[in-house]
């Protein structure tokens, strides 16, 4: 059985085996109940495991930034980005396709302005050529005009360039 070593909270070393780490891996819910948490320590170590959930956590972390919470929000933030990185990474991209349906869920109207422009800036990582139409939708909303354009210059292909073209 492999093990690995692990430090725990008071210091002291224990040999834990690697299927005790995956069962202890965190849940979409747990993760998103340890961000909206008020400690600053529960918080990070949210933010730091974010990447072990993926991409179902977008939508969640979305509506946490879109939360009246500050803390929780920007944590969220953080969580997002991470997230979001780590789908755009080589050779995953099943992950990156995933994660750009996702971050589309986060451009509807039904979010707020900085939540929709973070999204854009995201899809403009992890986005390509399905992702084209509904960021160039937004070039005509003035609020996210320029969001929308960015995320569509950092978009490889002919899709994006025509979209940015045909804009207003």
């Amino acid at each position: 059985m492999k093990e690995q070593t692990a430090m725990n909270s008071t210091g002291s070393t224990s040999t834990v085996s690697i299927p005790a780490l995956l069962a202890q891996r965190p849940t979409a819910a747990t993760l998103i109940a340890d961000i909206q948490n008020g400690d600053l320590r529960v918080r990070t170590t949210a933010v730091q495991e974010a990447v072990l959930v993926g991409s179902s956590l977008i939508v969640p972390l979305g509506r946490v930034m879109a939360g009246s919470d500050p803390g929780a929000a920007r944590a969220a933030m953080e969580a997002l980005r991470r997230v979001a990185h780590h789908c755009a990474r080589p050779r995953a991209s099943a992950e990156r396709r995933t994660a750009a349906t996702e971050l589309l869920k986060l451009i509807s109207a039904s979010f707020p302005r900085p939540v929709r422009a973070e999204a854009l800036y995201l899809l403009g990582c992890v986005g390509g050529p399905q992702q084209v139409q509904a960021i160039a939708a937004l070039l005509r909303d003035p609020a996210l005009a320029d969001d929308a354009r960015m995320a569509l210059q950092r978009i490889p292909g002919g899709a994006a360039a025509r979209a940015l073209r045909q804009s207003p």
